[in-house]
């Protein structure tokens, strides 16, 4: 019974999820099997790719994005702490830096245990997601390939 009630409720929030990126006339791919979404955008230098993903199993919307960069073995540690540099300032969301692989993603959740998500909500999930990706994401990438080195990469005083 409470899988029931969890199973209509991902699926409930999946098609508000659609319906607020038809809203906006956004592209996009869905997997209704498994309550996916997968788009993206054009950053100002970089692309942006978004998979969305409904996750019943933990009553939760998950918004994750491959930055896609490579960071060279020899990078890595300045990476790493790039990353937290920029998770100890954002309000919402955060940077995940895999130092084995050198692999950068960005995510952003919204629970859905007990209620409904708005389609405010998954445009605020999206929007600024986007934002903070194309905010940083030539950073990293600069950083990555030594042009910009970790010093100069957030000065200290940024909020």
């Amino acid at each position: 019974m409470a899988d029931d009630a969890k199973r209509e409720q991902a699926l409930k929030t999946y098609e508000t999820l659609c319906k607020t990126l038809d809203s906006h006339n956004w592209k996009y791919e869905r997997n209704d099997e498994v309550l996916t979404i997968d788009c993206g955008a054009q950053g100002d230098d970089l692309p942006i790719p978004v998979k969305i993903r409904v996750r019943e199993d933990r009553e939760l919307v998950q918004l994750v994005s491959h930055v896609p960069i490579e960071v060279p073995a020899d990078k890595r540690i300045d990476m790493a702490a790039a990353v937290s540099m920029v998770n100890f300032r954002l309000l919402n969301g955060c940077f995940e830096f895999d130092i084995q692989n050198g692999r950068l993603f960005f995510r952003m959740t919204a629970s859905f245990i007990g209620t409904e998500l708005s389609r405010e909500v998954f445009s605020y999930l999206l929007f600024v997601s986007l934002r903070i990706i194309d905010d940083f994401n030539d950073k990293f990438e600069a950083l990555a390939k030594g042009t910009l080195s970790l010093d100069a990469f957030l000065p200290q005083d940024a909020e």
